[in-house]
């Protein structure tokens, strides 16, 4: 428990919201709010720094009202603004020691960019790169450095090859980024945003999404299907086709699966399985013999580049026989993931 060395009704209230304890501590001044620090434990030091941090614009109206549920009454004052990253540095100084509170404004300031870039990683990597080649490499750097790797990765082979050597190196010797480098990060981050604003509104899948749903819906799907045909033909065959998705394979048993395999001939399952992961291999060929999937991993190999075009077509004559073995209940297809009880 925050002991605020004040009545039980004002702990009370900063139990229940912590940001009443924060504007209470930026209305009493640097000094009593650092002796105020020094009573607390780390971590309730860390949570009300966060909160403080995080203030923009109380109104005096607000502040009253807080004051007087803390003091029971107010004394008339302006407006309390959030607090600076320098009001917390002189204020942790003398409650800390420079040292730790160093340390810890930096972890603070840190985490809230580091929470604000992740954002990033919902943009189109092809978007980030359009908007990264025009910034400074030592802020592509930053920005690739506050990402989460697997996006990092993606904007990186969108920039051109020649750049990726130098970019890489940046980023391994960034150790410490200074307040002023976190200014201008949040600048980019201001105007990335707004770059992607401006070059496409919320993609939705709705074929997709509209296929998912079917998998899981519980009445006759056939007739619901026959119903969206009466509406549109080619949407409702565009549904089917992503309700019988070749990635499905990989949730079915292996009895499931070698049934459905005799009937695929070996050279179009071959041209089916090339792009796939190596754990989708493992469970589709796992289910032949094996001197029939060591058979098929060798045709595979000797392929060599194979069109888009030419596996697609392979994967949808997979799944038009999906359809047609489970259309005449010769096997049960797992469409989507389901929960399990042991």
């Amino acid at each position: 428990m925050i002991d605020l060395n004040i009545n039980q009704s004002a702990i009370d209230l900063q139990i229940e919201d912590l940001e009443k304890a924060a504007i209470l501590m930026l209305s009493m001044g640097e000094e009593s709010a650092a002796k105020i620090f020094k009573r607390l434990s780390r971590e309730e030091v860390q949570r009300l720094s966060r909160a403080i941090s995080k203030l923009h614009n109380v109104s005096t109206i607000e502040a009253k009202w807080i004051l007087q549920q803390f003091f029971g009454q107010y004394k008339q004052q302006s407006g309390i603004s959030g607090a600076s990253r320098s009001y917390l540095q002189r204020t942790l100084d003398m409650a800390l020691g420079p040292k730790f509170a160093r340390s810890m404004l930096d972890g603070l300031y840190g985490d809230e960019v580091q929470s604000d870039v992740q954002l990033l990683q919902w943009v189109p990597p092809e978007v980030l790169g359009r908007f990264f080649v025009n910034e400074h490499p030592q802020m592509q750097a930053v920005l690739l450095a506050f990402l989460p790797s697997e996006t990092s990765s993606a904007v990186l082979d969108t920039l051109p090859q020649s750049q990726h050597d130098e970019l890489l190196f940046r980023v391994a010797n960034l150790k410490e980024i200074s307040e002023v480098v976190l200014q201008e990060l949040r600048g980019t981050l201001e105007r990335c945003l707004a770059y992607v604003a401006e070059q496409a509104g919320a993609q939705v899948d709705g074929v997709r999404q509209v296929a998912d749903i079917l998998n899981r819906y519980r009445g006759d799907r056939s007739q619901m299907l026959e119903m969206l045909r009466l509406y549109d033909a080619k949407v409702a065959g565009d549904i089917e086709k992503n309700m019988f998705d070749f990635d499905t394979l990989k949730r079915q048993g292996a009895d499931v699966l070698q049934q459905l395999l005799q009937e695929v001939p070996s050279e179009t399952l071959a041209v089916a399985l090339k792009g796939t992961d190596a754990q989708f291999r493992k469970v589709v060929l796992g289910a032949l013999p094996k001197r029939m999937a060591q058979a098929i991993d060798t045709q595979m190999q000797g392929q060599g580049s194979v069109s888009l075009s030419k596996v697609a077509q392979a994967r949808g004559e997979i799944m038009q026989i999906v359809r047609s073995m489970v259309e005449q209940g010769e096997i049960e297809f797992m469409l989507f993931e389901e929960p399990v009880v042991s």
